[in-house]
Parts: structure tokens; C-alpha cells; sequence
């Protein structure tokens, strides 16, 4: 009976870990949202510091704040190069190449990470697939 007990009580502690991984990019600078419950990260290895692995995550809290990152993206993405979308934890900004099409920097107070067009796309698809 006790075990029974104490199984009932760490019942809810064992779904604390995240419910759902979809890995964005992998390789060298792996992007990846994972969400659990009400709370969504995304994870990313930044880009600034090329001798160590140094990864920084940007947490939302709800789907909303999903969403306004679902919409900068749209935005950016009929836009111009330069612009930017600013958020009180992070930014990204369009940053087109002449050969290499359109790029996006995420930047976050001490990390950044960057991306193609397509991973937005992938990452725009996670949001609304979340």
C-alpha cells in the first residue's frame, strides 16, 4: 500500500520533463523548441563562441508569446533586409545575403544564433502545429 501511495504522489513529477521535442536545425548549431505544459523553449547554440558548445534558451510562457513570434517572422519575411522585431527577451532581425537568400539573426542579451528562410519556415510550422 505505501508503494501505491508513493507512486500516486511522484505520478505528476514524472510528466515535468518535456512532452514535445522538435529539433529545427541540427548538426554544429542545433536549433530546437521543446515544449512542456503551458511553457515553450526554444534552444540554440550561440553562434558568438566558436571553442565551446554554449547554448542559451528563450522561454515562452503561453501560447500567445508563440504566436507574436509566428507573426515577426511572417512580417520579416515580407519585409526589407535590416528590419528588426523587438521583444523584451529577444530580437530578430532580417539580415539578407546576395548569394545566400535571406537569413534572420535571433539575439538574446548575452547569445545569438542565425537562420535561413527555410528554418524560419520550419520554425513558423512548429508554432502552429504546437
Amino acid at each position: 500500500m505505501k508503494k501505491l501511495l508513493l507512486s500516486l504522489f511522484l505520478l505528476p513529477f514524472a510528466k515535468m520533463g518535456p512532452t514535445n521535442s522538435v529539433e529545427i536545425r541540427g548538426g554544429k548549431w542545433p536549433i530546437s523548441f521543446e515544449s512542456s505544459g503551458n511553457a515553450y523553449l526554444l534552444i540554440f547554440r550561440d553562434q558568438q563562441v566558436m571553442m565551446e558548445e554554449v547554448y542559451d534558451t528563450v522561454e515562452f510562457v503561453g501560447r500567445k508569446q508563440l504566436v507574436y513570434l509566428d507573426s515577426a517572422l511572417s512580417v520579416l519575411k515580407r519585409g526589407n533586409d535590416g528590419d528588426e522585431a523587438n521583444f523584451s527577451t529577444y530580437s530578430v532581425k532580417r539580415a539578407d545575403k546576395k548569394f545566400d537568400g535571406r537569413w534572420y539573426i535571433l539575439r538574446t542579451k548575452y547569445s545569438s544564433t542565425n537562420f535561413r528562410q527555410q528554418e524560419a519556415d520550419v520554425i513558423s510550422k512548429t508554432i502552429r502545429g504546437f
